[in-house]
């Protein structure tokens, strides 16, 4: 499987060929983003200011007062023909733009190819688009004396304020969710001060390790009482054997607070892993027994109470004893507002309380679902310089639109994601940054076509994505149904799971990146994780650097994932530096990993009936793989990875055993202070020349401290020889945008910031 010298020099050539043609493909397109640029002095430029007026020219001196007047005269001049021949700019003036509904553009707003819409900051501008509600500070009363007599112990009442919803007219705060149960949604309204997110009332607060035994933030369950009710206390039998009542061992009588407050008619929610490491649920409590020391929900979480993988108890409906390990947490209570910048929404009070800081700030409220830029259709227009925040929803939201290019924004403060691009292509993301989302910070969906294999054009380059995932526990990116997207040169730390999912792509190229400190919120993830079966192949992952990642997989291919290409990455302590989940034809070669746990490939397939006559076959059959253009795409990649299959025929039949992880391999990768290479019982699987040292004594880096990982070892370099040319690239580049990068000392790169990762952590291969 390994290819020729010819084939590694005609590769080689080829990657620094797209290289160069990528840099300066992304080097044109800053330069018409960049942020020192001056207005033109063509006569194609108009001028948005907050002391402008709408019914102005839009010229410097009489500039417009909004966006959408802007955006009306634009489309005046189209009508008319008038749009100047090189494009038209829309430079905004410093200043917060409220745009409560969103601002948004259609069709009848594109540009051309030659004469592009483009909206950006006036240079050194600092230009803010807000969607939500600000809240003045007068707006905030004493608590009541009902609310008084809820509070916590240790808050300060006098410092705890309220607001009355109805005056507030809004259209999130009515209810927390519309079920008794959710995993990966959001509901209500967001909450910030001071330009930062506050954080919403919990117990165990986000920082708290209650006996030292546990995650920062979170409670464990003692054992299961049945398939909705759980042990907090004493009585259950958790296979860890510890029954500590934690609610109550800081004497605030936690227990009995819950209890009352819920007799009186008010919401408790739990949020929690009830049932496998991956998927938080979030519950409504029914009752508290403090005699039983038990918590019951109104409904049971998916699949019953308690571990998976621990002892079954009940099978009609089902349950099981609980591996004591299960975390969770309260949310969203008065109860346990107890330091200033909690807050709390009041469902059946209509209020929100606050813990205010010294003085009553200005408070904004994200209540809208509009995203703050919506594109529908739209053609050649670019944003650049610009600040996204507010929205309950999304940031920027493109659908079907093409040519569009988001460059050195900022994207933060939103209640669900940064970007979100859905049928659109030919497109570019670069140089932004996104942080502070309740959902993910890039989502690409049906970009490209799979079945036709028509490329999206899609570039994400250079963005710093962090923390995000901080309402639903989502991806820094997340592709989904999409063909030849391009990741490259990005910066991805501090977020609840993976940094990259891939659901059902092809031909995807992630190259450059930067991935440290994930899945500080799940388990059973990996900095890129890929799922989709037996038609997710000629996916490359090459010169990515992922570290101190100690509770998640380096590269993970789950659930039969097929046909991807891993070389010249490295992975610094992580638990398996790549897993290969019963899959075919994945390959990993030249790879360098630094103290993981191990890396191999298995054969849950057999167990998991990944078989014809599934969903795996048919997700194949979907692609028409025995007709054009796959029969041809198919003869490629196994000319092009030197494959044994005959993609697609062989695949399709039983006696090939798809179930086995045929066509794996891992080749000349050099592990360091690492665990094993894993091979599976069953398939055709080849392991060989991987180099192996005990040490990083061995390996001579130049500075393992600061995480300079070239290194002076002849035969390191001789399996990975582009070693100390590949790593100072990797990562952010200075641009226009980015005058200065941050260093991993300043992004917190150097440590570990989550619990180390066990059996727990990992999805378990369960008959």
């Amino acid at each position: 499987m390994k290819l020729t010298c010819f084939k590694r020099t005609f590769l080689s050539c080829t990657l620094t060929l797209f290289r160069a043609i990528l840099f300066f493909w992304l080097l044109a397109g800053l330069s018409q983003g960049a942020g020192a640029e001056a207005p033109s002095s063509s006569g194609a430029d108009l001028y948005v200011s907050l002391s402008g007026n709408d019914q102005a020219a839009g010229t410097k001196a009489a500039p417009f007062k909004t966006l959408g007047a802007a955006r009306n005269h634009i489309r005046k001049l189209k009508s008319a023909g008038k749009l100047p021949s090189a494009g038209i700019t829309v430079w905004l003036t410093e200043g917060t733009y409220l745009v409560p509904g969103g601002f948004e553009l259609t069709d009848k707003d594109s540009g051309t190819e030659k004469a592009p819409v483009v909206y950006r900051s006036l240079p050194g501008a600092k230009v803010s688009l807000v969607a939500g509600r600000i809240i003045p500070a007068a707006a905030w009363q004493p608590l009541s004396a009902s609310a008084k007599s809820r509070l916590h112990p240790n808050a300060d009442a006098a410092k705890v304020r309220e607001l009355d919803i109805p005056a507030l007219n809004l259209d999130n705060a009515s209810r927390f969710a519309p079920s008794n149960r959710f995993s990966d949604q959001w509901y209500i309204i967001d909450f910030f001060s001071n330009g930062k997110r506050q954080p919403l009332a919990q117990w165990p607060n986000p920082e708290e390790n209650i006996r030292k035994v546990n995650e920062p933030g979170w409670t464990t369950c003692n054992g299961s009482y049945d398939n909705r009710t759980f042990h907090y206390g004493k009585g259950g039998k958790p296979e860890d054997q510890d029954g500590s009542n934690e609610l109550d061992l800081d004497g605030t009588n936690r227990s009995a607070r819950w209890a009352a407050s819920l007799k009186n008619g008010y919401d408790l929610w739990l949020k929690g892993f009830w049932r496998v490491p991956w998927e938080p649920f979030t519950m409504r409590v029914q009752q508290m027994d403090t005699a039983a020391q038990t918590i019951r929900f109104i409904e049971e979480p998916l699949g019953g109470m308690g571990s998976k993988y621990s002892k079954a108890t009940g099978e009609d409906p089902v349950w099981r004893t609980g591996h004591g390990k299960e975390k969770w947490r309260a949310i969203n209570l008065l109860e346990e507002i107890d330091y200033p910048g909690e807050w709390a929404l009041d469902v059946k009070d209509k209020k929100i309380y606050f813990y205010t800081p010294v003085s009553l700030p200005e408070v904004m409220i994200a209540d809208t679902d509009e995203p703050v830029l919506h594109l529908s259709g739209v053609r050649h227009v670019q944003f650049s310089g610009l600040a996204f925040s507010g929205s309950r929803g999304n940031g920027i939201e493109a659908e079907g639109s093409s040519d569009i290019v988001i460059s050195g924004c900022t994207l933060s403060n939103l209640g669900n994601n940064g970007i979100v691009l859905s049928g659109t292509t030919n497109s570019s993301l670069r140089s932004n940054d996104i942080f502070e989302t309740g959902g993910a910070g890039i989502r690409i969906i049906d970009a490209g076509d799979r079945r036709t294999l028509r490329p999206s054009g899609i570039i994400v380059a250079n963005n710093h994505i962090h923390h995000i995932g901080q309402l639903s526990f989502r991806e820094a990116i997340q592709l989904a149904s999409c063909m030849k997207v391009t990741l490259v040169h990005n910066l991805m730390h501090d977020m609840p799971k993976s940094a990259v999912r891939t659901d059902m792509v092809n031909d995807c190229i992630f190259e450059y990146n930067e991935v440290h400190n994930i899945a500080l919120g799940e388990s059973d993830n990996g900095a890129f994780y890929n799922y989709g079966g037996w038609s997710t192949y000629g996916n490359v992952f090459r010169y990515n650097f992922v570290h101190h990642i100690n509770r998640s997989n380096g590269f993970y291919c789950d659930d039969g994932d097929s046909g991807d290409l891993f070389y010249n990455n490295i992975v610094y302590d992580g638990i398996d530096a790549i897993k290969f989940g019963g899959g075919h034809n994945n390959i990993a070669k030249n790879n360098l990993f630094i103290r993981c746990k191990d890396q191999g490939v298995d054969d849950r397939g057999i167990a998991r009936n990944y078989k014809p006559g599934t969903e795996y076959e048919q997700r194949l059959l979907d692609m028409k793989p025995l007709q054009e253009p796959w029969k041809s795409y198919g003869s490629r990649l196994r000319q092009q990875y030197g494959l044994k299959a005959n993609l697609w025929e062989d695949i399709l039949r039983p006696d090939w055993h798809p179930e086995y992880p045929n066509g794996c391999a891992l080749l000349d990768n050099i592990s360091i202070q690492c665990g094993p290479y894993l091979k599976p019982k069953h398939g055709d699987v080849n392991i060989a020349g991987n180099l192996e040292l005990n040490t990083t004594a061995e390996a001579a880096f130049y500075d393992l401290a600061s995480l300079d990982l070239r290194s002076r070892n002849k035969n390191i370099l001789e399996k990975f020889s582009k070693l100390n040319e590949v790593f100072p690239q990797i990562g952010l580049q200075a641009d226009s945008f980015r005058k200065t990068l941050p260093s991993r000392k300043e992004t917190g790169g150097l440590q570990n910031r989550g619990k180390a990762g066990s059996a727990w952590d990992e999805d378990q291969l369960v008959k």
